[in-house]
Parts: structure tokens; sequence; C-alpha cells
């Protein structure tokens, strides 16, 4: 049966290569590491910093004592994020960041930022099973109890971007919905989606 708990800097390795393996064929990944060869080696030591720096913004499940999938998160912060008039400012930003060699992930990031809501939200950044918990229901466990969380605290708003028409399908079930679409590689999108409070 599988547990949800909070990481610990115990779990950065184990939780990067689960995540790494998970996300090499990721199209949003993709955009800032676009050499499929040395791709899993970047995603795996960017997973492991994330988790060494921040294991409180990481739920892992766990079978047993084996950790099969993991979540990572944002909290609220407590400004707003820009207006409006900057959120205008963001795409033009975006357009020229896009065009400068090897910016392609920031642009990326910067196209979602401007889904993202203006008031304080949780955002789900990365959510994975590792390759013998697929289809298990881990993804599910894993957002079941990161929702719950957020539910039961002062904000309640959530966002996330699903890179893969599956995914979708995953935060749908679980009451987001898509507010915008960003290119990733050529013929195909991610999706930005929140989830607001009942």
């Amino acid at each position: 049966m599988v547990t949800i708990r909070p990481a610990t800097s115990a779990d950065a390795q184990t939780v990067a290569k689960l995540l790494s393996e998970a996300f090499r064929d990721d199209p949003a990944w993709a955009m800032s590491y676009s050499d499929p060869a040395t791709r899993p080696k970047k995603l795996e030591a960017h997973y492991r910093h994330r988790v060494r720096r921040h294991p409180e913004l990481a739920d892992v499940a766990v079978d047993g004592n084996q950790v099969v999938g993991a979540l990572l998160w944002e909290a609220p912060r407590s400004e707003s994020r820009p207006t409006a008039l900057l959120r205008s400012a963001w795409r033009v930003v975006q357009r020229i960041v896009s065009r400068l060699p090897g910016a392609r992930g920031l642009a990326h990031t910067l196209a979602v930022e401007v889904y993202r809501p203006l008031e304080p939200h949780w955002y789900l950044h990365d959510i994975a099973a590792g390759p013998q918990a697929r289809g298990k229901g881990v993804g599910s466990a894993l957002l079941t109890h990161r929702l719950a969380e957020i539910d039961a605290s002062a904000t309640t708003l959530a966002a996330l971007e699903a890179t893969s028409p599956g995914s979708r399908r995953l935060y749908e079930r679980f009451g987001f919905e898509a507010v915008g679409r960003v290119p990733t590689l050529p013929g195909q999108a991610s999706t930005v989606m929140i989830r607001r409070p009942d």
C-alpha cells in the first residue's frame, strides 16, 4: 500500500533519479535541455539540488520502504503576482527571449507565467511515479494528498502545467481547468491549468 509523506533531504537522490527518468522525454523540459543525450543527467542534477535545498516543498509516495513517486510544489507567495499591465510586458519579454540562441527554456517559462493567477496560489511543479509504479494510482495518491493540504489552507487556488494529454486528463479529474496553451516542440503544446476554490 502506498503512503504519502513529506520528503527529506535524504530522499534527494532517489527523487532526482525518479523524476529525471519520468521527464527525460517531456516536451517542456526539452525546451530547457534540448540535447536528449545530456538531458537525463541535467534533469537529475536539477531535481537533486532542488530537493536537497527545499525538501519541505516535496511529497513522496512510499511503498514499503521504497520511494515510488514524487510531487514538487510551491507554496503561495504572500505578495500578489504582476498586474495585468506587467502581464503584457511578460509577453513582450517572452517574444524577445524566444529569439535568443539557447533561451527556449526561459521563453517557455515566461509563456507559462502569463497564464498563472495574479493572486497568491499554490503551484504544482512536477509529479511522477517510478517505472514500476506507473498505472497503479501513485500520481492520484500524490495529488489527493497535496490537494487535501491545499484545501485545508487559507489559500486554495492552485495552478500547474500539463505537458501531455494524459497528464491533462488526470488533472481535469481533480478539478483543474485549462486556461492557456504554450507551444513546446513542433506541433505540440502544454496546457496551463487552474483549480479554483469551490
